[in-house]
């Protein structure tokens, strides 16, 4: 297997959200991955995307990090997780971003935020597209 990693483009976010059925409008995460000032990046496995993930520009140098739960991603979560783990930092260079925020359910493991050097700081009611709590992590640079 061939791994590369690109900026991730607009027909790359189309593949790749076509196999995560997200429930989610495409047109409107388009808008927000892709937005001026938002940073993101797709692995691409033999020139095919597989899994992408960005830090979307919340303004005043903070963003907030996203990744697409591909097939790719659930079945190579260590492949996933190592890429993450080394353009975090690119993207908070490239972004100007001082903060990096991440939300989730509160059934994602945070083993996950915690390897990726993020700190915990409070649960959100109602917060999710479907009402559910998420808990709130984030990265200072």
């Amino acid at each position: 297997m061939k791994y590369k990693v690109v900026p991730l483009n607009r027909d790359y976010l189309i593949w790749l959200l076509a196999q995560c059925k997200l429930g989610v409008m495409a047109t409107s995460l388009e808008q927000s991955y892709l937005s001026a000032g938002s940073v993101a990046y797709c692995l691409l496995e033999n020139d095919e995307p597989v899994f992408a993930g960005g830090v979307v520009n919340m303004q005043w140098k903070r963003g907030e990090a996203w990744m697409l739960p591909t097939p790719f991603y659930r079945n190579h979560k260590l492949i996933c997780l190592r890429y993450m783990h080394r353009l975090i930092p690119i993207l908070s260079i490239e972004g100007n971003f001082r903060r990096i925020q991440a939300t989730c359910a509160i059934n994602i493991s945070t083993t996950l935020f915690d390897w990726l050097k993020f700190k915990y700081e409070g649960t959100l009611a109602s917060f999710g597209p479907n009402g559910e709590q998420c808990h709130v992590y984030a990265r200072l640079f």
